[in-house]
């Protein structure tokens, strides 16, 4: 009878010990996660999660080009109304540019004078957003030019060239000016010399002078006030016809 005894108690002390161990092993288990199981079922949900995301930003991507397309019909609209007040208004993109700290800095007398028959101002982007620019500066017939119409183009590539392509100018016999020699060669000397420099810095600084700051709210400019500029005296002989209603470019 004592030796069944003393034989219970050993096998109970025994089953302590390994459920002591078994304890000790759980606790160790859950200080710390263990190595990934990346063919396990754990990888299942994260895949659909990334799944959703991904759905999630080519919805908001398509919903931005809509709401894109809706305010850019609209911003072209309010854009034509104010290009046909502005061309009715003699002097406008004169006094503007002049009035501008940066601008007027780069404009000649002689410059002033062509300026004065600057009827219309666009400036739109390319057909992919952030692709590129373009410039179109519309005149009045004058004694100094034939082109109706100039255009600069800026177009940025994958590698971070900048490219820019402009109207050649066909000027009036005895009117083209002298070739300029730059004595400060990264230096915009004249503002239709800007149309033909193509890798100065400070040529792409008027570009993104005039598309950020002149061409959104030019009004703010010509309200400066009336400078006594040369370009004024000719403005007696300021065209009489009718300004066409200028649609699909947004000009200003």
């Amino acid at each position: 009878m004592g030796k069944q005894q003393v034989g219970e108690e050993r096998r109970v002390a025994e089953k302590l010990v390994r459920g002591k161990k078994k304890l000790e092993v759980n606790a160790e288990a859950q200080e710390g996660p263990g190595p990934l199981n990346f063919g396990g079922p754990d990888v299942d949900p994260l895949e659909a999660i990334q799944c959703e995301l991904q759905a999630m930003s080519a919805q908001a991507d398509r919903a931005y080009l809509r709401l894109e397309h809706r305010f850019g019909h609209m911003q072209r609209l309010h854009l034509a109304r104010r290009s046909f007040i502005i061309q009715n208004i003699p002097g406008f993109w004169v006094t503007a540019f002049l009035n501008h700290p940066q601008l007027s800095a780069m404009i000649s007398p002689r410059d002033e004078d062509m300026l004065c028959y600057l009827m219309n101002l666009g400036v739109r982007e390319l057909r992919y957003a952030r692709t590129g620019c373009k410039f179109k500066f519309s005149f009045w017939s004058n004694p100094y030019f034939r082109n109706k119409v100039i255009v600069k183009e800026y177009e940025y590539r994958s590698s971070g060239l900048v490219v820019s392509i402009t109207s050649r100018i066909r000027w009036h016999r005895g009117q083209e000016p002298p070739a300029l020699v730059l004595r400060n060669r990264d230096t915009v000397h004249s503002f239709f010399s800007w149309f033909s420099q193509h890798s100065l810095p400070e040529a792409n600084r008027v570009a993104q002078i005039i598309k950020e700051d002149l061409w959104p709210n030019p009004l703010k400019y010509y309200l400066l006030g009336h400078r006594p500029h040369r370009a004024r005296r000719g403005l007696a002989g300021w065209p009489t016809e009718a300004p066409p209603r200028p649609y699909g470019f947004q000009s200003g």
